[in-house]
């Protein structure tokens, strides 16, 4: 082999190696903005859910004793504000994770300490599937 085609194969391979690199790499990121997408539309559900349930819950607002409205203003405010920043947090490639990760455990601390979360499954099932899906995330995304 001459000093010429050694030089090539040489190129071949190394050219070869990045191609696969880069490969893998638009595979990963494919993933993540896929994860990220899905992330940002379930939160944003249950950030329009939270809106809704803040001023016209199916628990009825008026039936509430006035001791309870006051609480119950203040959680669901809570997971539509905490929710809608976690959303906001997947919109772009560089995910701020310093502000998705405490707004997630707000939103679940104010539903988890809600005095009348039984009577929001469907809510509860919305809120385990935009977990779910920041935890798929973090999997595909998180350094």
């Amino acid at each position: 082999m001459t000093h010429q085609s050694n030089r090539f194969a040489l190129f071949a391979l190394l050219g070869t190696g990045l191609l696969a690199l880069q490969g893998a790499g638009c595979k990963d990121e494919e993933r993540c903005t896929k994860a990220r997408n899905a992330a940002s539309n379930a939160w944003k559900v249950v950030t329009e859910t939270a809106g809704k349930n803040k001023v016209a819950p199916n628990i009825g607002l008026d039936e509430l004793p006035a001791d309870k409205k006051a609480p119950h203003v203040e959680a669901w405010s809570t997971i539509e504000k905490q929710s809608d920043m976690i959303a906001s947090s997947f919109n772009y490639e560089k995910i701020t994770w310093n502000t998705a990760e405490p707004a997630l455990k707000k939103t679940n601390d104010a539903f988890a300490g809600y005095f009348a979360k039984e009577k929001f499954k469907s809510f509860e099932m919305e809120l385990k599937d935009a977990d779910d899906k920041f935890k798929a995330t973090e999997a595909a995304c998180k350094d």
